[in-house]
């Protein structure tokens, strides 16, 4: 029976290093898991680790709710309205009958629940609660934290923004203002979305001690209420995260892109601290997702402009080095309507996703480095931390990739030895000729040679497909907060059609909420009112996101023209949502404003710029 790739891997690595090596991720240099993952499955997630100090783990959603003997199945919406009504039928008077219970399961889907793949109905299963109320945070949807790889932990991390410990400590008031495992004192998104919750007891740590006083609830809203009566039906919050490959701690992890990290975190946190106790609740979250989904994509493509440039030179660019700029995207600000403009910005998304398809092949090098340096004899002790800041540790791989350490040739020979025995094993074995010649091309070097070959082995499937889908994640494709639109066409490539996915950045009016809301603040302490000429914010569209409205990115050629209509196009959408004010055609008189009241904490009066 003849071999499988990896199978012949194993045979030349060894399965422990294939295991290493056999996978998508580099946590030191990308601190999530590069996979498919929900937006708006997060701050449940969040919210848990913030109250408790810990990762979620089994919760008893879908026994409580789930039909079927022994383990039941995941529930629908269906099912979760009926248990609700079996549970507590004091809490839902008027709903009886089937008539009652679909316009239940109606209530639950508009409000607080989600099916699985955005499906509608009552009889698809649910995939995620909405973090209307802190006690979501009860309920284990998704079922495994895991599926959503890794983005809580890292959002959590940078909040707390430790520079001390492989982990996030529960407790630690030296955190800053968002502390985990801190009751409901001190962490701002707990105080935002913990309303009537207290600990009962004396052990803050007893998964049971939640309290929701609902004698003093009275003015929570239907969505509010709906999460709050699904956490009571589950009776506890879920136990800590466990069980194989699983740690319950949070892991206190920064990206490599500083600049881009420290971006996502001033903009959640003013958005937070400032909207998010007077918003309306249905308006603040969407605009919470699509910040996160504007700071994730700006993490993820600075990330790889950093690994570009560590393949490049054996170093991570610093927070003050120019090659550590943001990833130049053109906008469509037509969302799409305008042909020439979506054109643009598929171009540049085309040459964007092209260079990206490259990222997995340098994460690949990262971790053959790693693994190799890690047990080498005279090596290992010398290596840095990979936690929080993993730069001084990749710095002195780099320094290994282009034989600027003592040790690189030592390194380097046994990376190369591996090449020809795989090289070798599968010219024997009659596989993957593609894969030998790569093994065996001169004028590269082994580090290369290797990791290409291992990521053609794996296959797209389990590579760059993973990598593609963490981006449209990131941006929150198509959906309508999100950053960017995709198509399908077909295109006539060696000689047959072949479809093709195009995508578009866009700015949907739920990010350009977002982002005028955020940027009327400034980042000083206390984030007073600025003004925000209309001119200033793409300005900072440009310099703090990399996105391009009326200028060209760099090395693009656009018309003067188009740039101009793009310009027209965002304007005018502005002055439609009512974020944009100006008396007459003079680029200084043009103002941006929020839509949303916001009263002065320090003197109880509304900012002039609401």
């Amino acid at each position: 029976m003849s071999k499988t790739a990896k199978t012949i891997v194993e045979d030349v690595l060894s399965p422990a290093r294939t295991r290493e090596l056999w996978t998508a991720n580099y946590l030191p240099a990308l601190p999530f898991t590069p996979q498919s993952f929900e937006i708006g499955a997060l701050l449940p997630a969040m919210l848990y680790m913030a109250r408790w100090g810990h990762r979620r783990g089994k919760g008893a959603f879908r026994t409580t709710f789930g039909s079927g003997d022994g383990k039941p199945n995941p529930p629908s919406t269906r099912e979760v309205a009926a248990g609700l009504l079996r549970r507590q039928p004091e809490s839902f008077v008027g709903f009886s009958g089937d008539p009652g219970a679909a316009q239940l399961a109606d209530l639950l889907l508009t409000y607080c629940l989600e099916n699985r793949a955005h499906e509608e109905g009552h009889d698809a299963q649910v995939q995620r609660i909405f973090a209307t109320h802190y006690l979501s945070s009860h309920v284990d949807l998704p079922e495994s934290v895991a599926n959503l790889r890794g983005v809580p932990e890292l959002i959590t991390s940078l909040l707390s923004w430790t520079s001390v410990g492989e982990h996030i400590e529960a407790g630690n008031r030296g955190l800053g203002r968002f502390v985990v495992g801190d009751g409901f004192l001190t962490n701002p998104l707990l105080k935002l979305f913990a309303r009537y919750m207290s600990v009962h007891g004396l052990l803050a740590s007893n998964l049971g001690s939640d309290r929701f006083d609902e004698s003093a609830a009275n003015d929570l809203g239907i969505d509010e209420l709906l999460a709050v009566r699904i956490a009571e039906a589950c009776e506890r919050a879920p136990d800590k995260a466990r069980g194989k490959g699983e740690t319950e701690r949070i892991p206190n992890r920064w990206p490599i892109a500083e600049d881009a990290a420290k971006q996502l975190r001033k903009d959640l946190m003013c958005f937070i601290d400032i909207y998010g106790p007077q918003m309306p609740r249905q308006a603040f979250l969407p605009m919470l997702e699509a910040g996160i989904s504007v700071g994730l994509t700006n993490i993820l493509l600075s990330t790889s402009r950093c690994l570009f440039e560590w393949e490049r030179n054996g170093r991570v660019p610093t927070e003050a080095d120019s090659v550590q700029t943001r990833w130049p995207l053109f906008v469509d600000a037509s969302l799409g309507q305008d042909k020439a403009l979506r054109s643009v910005s598929e171009s540049v998304m085309a040459e964007c996703a092209a260079r990206y398809e490259r990222v997995p092949v340098i994460m690949m090098q990262m971790r053959l480095l790693d693994e190799r340096a890690r047990f080498d004899r005279k090596l290992k002790n010398e290596l840095p931390s990979p936690f929080p800041d993993a730069r001084p540790r990749l710095n002195m791989l780099g320094a290994l990739l282009h034989v600027r350490h003592e040790r690189a040739e030592s390194i380097l020979n046994g990376l190369d030895e591996d090449g020809q025995r795989l090289a070798e094993a599968l010219t024997t074995a009659d596989e993957a000729p593609e894969t030998v010649e790569t093994l065996q091309v001169e004028g590269t070097g082994p580090v290369h040679r290797l990791a290409q070959a291992l990521v053609d082995l794996i296959g797209d499937t389990q590579q760059g497909a993973n990598f593609r889908k963490a981006l449209d994640d990131s941006l929150l494709t198509d959906r309508p907060n999100g950053l960017a639109i995709k198509r399908r066409v077909q295109r006539i490539q060696e000689g047959r059609k072949k479809s093709i996915d195009l995508r578009a950045i866009v700015l949907t009016n739920t990010v350009l909420d977002f982002l005028v809301h955020r940027h009327l603040r400034k980042d000083a302490k206390g984030q007073p009112v600025q003004v925000l000429s209309f001119k200033k914010f793409l300005e900072i569209l440009r310099v703090s996101y990399g996105l391009y409205v009326d200028r060209e990115p760099p090395g693009i050629s656009v018309p003067q023209d188009l740039l101009r209509d793009n310009k027209l196009w965002l304007e005018r959408r502005l002055r439609d949502l009512g974020l944009l004010v100006g008396v007459n055609d003079a680029e200084s008189m043009k103002q941006l404003r929020a839509r949303f009241e916001v009263v002065s904490a320090a003197k109880g009066k509304i900012d002039a710029t609401a």
